[in-house]
């Protein structure tokens, strides 16, 4: 499954009622879709972080959540001013 599919999935479970608009935002808008990576791409890392043993573990999770919050966030912007003016509808 490519990162695109993966990152829909990680969308779509993050947001399940705005999956539609989701879909049509990443099929139309190229930020869009790069965002939806960067979130899944996050997600990811936050895993990796949150199984480590490593000394610097507790401080790279901490970035990670931060990071998928504004990530999350961003996307509920995009997902709003796109509904706003028609555009996921």
């Amino acid at each position: 499954m490519s990162v695109i599919q993966h990152s829909l999935f990680s969308a779509f479970e993050r947001f399940p009622r705005r999956a539609g608009e989701i879909k049509t935002l990443v099929k139309n808008n190229e930020s869009f879709k790069t965002l939806c990576e960067d979130y899944y791409r996050c997600a990811q890392a936050l895993q990796h972080w949150k199984q480590s043993a490593e000394k610097s573990a507790p401080e790279r999770r901490q970035e990670y959540q931060k990071l998928l919050r504004e990530l999350e966030e961003e996307i509920l912007q995009n997902l709003n001013e796109s509904t706003a003016c028609g555009y996921g509808k």
